[in-house]
């Protein structure tokens, strides 16, 4: 996972483009070496089952995930997609 920080355009087949917002995303092989090569790759993208409590809040609220204020960690835990 990594973390865009700008609009990448990318061409798998020289035809067809997939753009892909500001944000997190899988990228590999040459779209990550182009994005990488443009300057647009931010920090990689920390995974969520190795965050603390409040990261882990963070995360999930930016994600849109909703949760209890007072759930215990492994409940926000659940709530990470798989």
């Amino acid at each position: 996972m990594i973390k865009l920080t700008e609009l990448f355009k990318f061409s798998p087949d020289g035809m067809a483009v997939v753009e892909y917002p500001a944000g997190e995303h899988e990228l590999d092989g040459r779209a990550l070496e182009i994005a990488q090569e443009l300057g647009i790759v931010g920090a990689v993208a920390a995974d969520p089952l190795k965050m603390n409590k409040d990261d882990l809040k963070a995360w999930l609220t930016a994600k849109g995930i909703t949760f209890d204020a007072a759930a215990n960690k492994d409940a926000l835990l659940a709530l990470v997609p798989k």
